[in-house]
């Protein structure tokens, strides 16, 4: 690989392209969000560059699953199609190399792009997201909040009951505005819980019981404070709090899934995470085979406009495919293997057996 002229030449021009697209589309990115939290940035004291420039590093690995393959895709069309209008194609193949011969290089990139996703899911992601969590809730807590998509989040327990908070305050080491439902009867609301499972003391305390008589909720107690000793509280959870499930690696979800003490739902939201963040690397592998066979098709009306338009259609709808596929699997309404797996076997069959019947 690479010891012929025309590999380096492919693979040079390839690199250009890619480069431009990745740094050009993240850079759009970071002056979008920088002029949206600047307020922020400039009033938040003890704030300095270097930890500005840490957090759109960050910012940067996190998006990487959708950057990589999309510069990926523009490339591959730049340069092939470039290749094909200046008759360069037809050249390489008169001196007896064929077209998938040609497309070492570009299969070479695709290689190191899906294994630097792999590598960033495992490795990176983790202390990217958990720095990024971390630095809202110091600097663009406000903006945060006023952003959020979800008004709460919710806590499967062991014993089946539910814990739903409206956020965690770094500060007091608590989950704020926490409704525990033990049943649709047994109901605890409070203002703040201590995330320690071992000094579970819970401030501003109401407890909510339903009337037989008249079948309403009621509030038949109060404490300013009160320690729950009934509360099963898994070990797991750590001292700050709960660490979303796709801000850990693909090895940790791995293990994860053999915890004896998760639910159900937690279990199914676990292997969504694991599934997803172990097969969307190969989405760079996915759009080389899209891409490809209308690229180096041979004709006089080759149209680089609609193959891009088409192209990023595709791309767009496919990433909000899968981010819905990753909503219903988490909430049981499909099987993760049929909601993550099915797509790409599905597209993969589909683009591969296009791919090999092309000569």
């Amino acid at each position: 690989m690479l010891s012929k002229i025309w590999e380096r030449y492919i693979l040079r021009e390839f690199l250009k392209i890619f480069a431009l697209f990745l740094l050009g589309f993240y850079f759009l990115y970071a002056v979008i969000d920088y002029s949206t939290h600047i307020s922020e940035f400039t009033q938040s004291k003890n704030l300095p560059i270097f930890k500005i420039f840490q957090y759109y590093l960050f910012q940067f690995v996190k998006r990487a699953d959708i950057l990589i393959p999309l510069a990926l895709l523009l490339g591959t069309i730049k340069v092939l199609c470039q290749l094909n209008i200046h008759r360069e194609l037809v050249a390489f193949q008169s001196a007896g190399l064929s077209k998938k011969k040609l497309l070492r290089p570009i299969f070479l990139m695709g290689t190191i792009c899906t294994l630097s996703c792999l590598a960033i899911n495992e490795f990176a992601i983790p202390y990217s997201l958990n720095f990024i969590d971390k630095f809202y809730d110091s600097h663009l807590s406000r903006s945060q909040k006023k952003n959020r998509s979800e008004p709460f989040r919710v806590l499967h327990l062991p014993d089946h009951s539910r814990l739903v908070y409206q956020s965690y305050d770094r500060e007091k080491e608590a989950f704020f505005d926490v409704i525990w439902i033990r049943s649709s009867d047994d109901i605890w609301r409070m203002k703040y819980l201590k995330a320690d499972p071992d000094d579970l003391q819970g401030q501003w305390v109401d407890h909510l019981v339903r009337n037989e008589t008249t079948r309403a909720v009621e509030k038949v107690e109060s404490y300013p404070n009160y320690i729950f000793t009934d509360l099963q509280w898994s070990k797991e959870i750590p001292r700050k709090g709960f660490i979303p499930y796709e801000n850990h690696s693909i090895h940790d979800l791995f293990l994860l899934l053999g915890r004896p003490l998760a639910s159900s739902y937690e279990k199914q939201e676990i292997l969504t995470q694991f599934l997803f963040k172990l097969i969307m690397p190969s989405t760079c592998f996915l759009v080389l085979l899209a891409v490809i066979p209308p690229c180096i098709c041979y004709r006089r009306d080759l149209s680089p406009f609609f193959t891009y338009a088409f192209a990023l259609f595709g791309f767009i709808a496919f990433i909000a495919f899968m981010d819905a596929a990753v909503i219903v699997s988490e909430n049981e309404t499909a099987s993760a293997y049929i909601a993550i797996l099915s797509p790409f076997i599905l597209l993969f069959s589909l683009f591969g057996w296009r791919f090999a019947r092309t000569r």
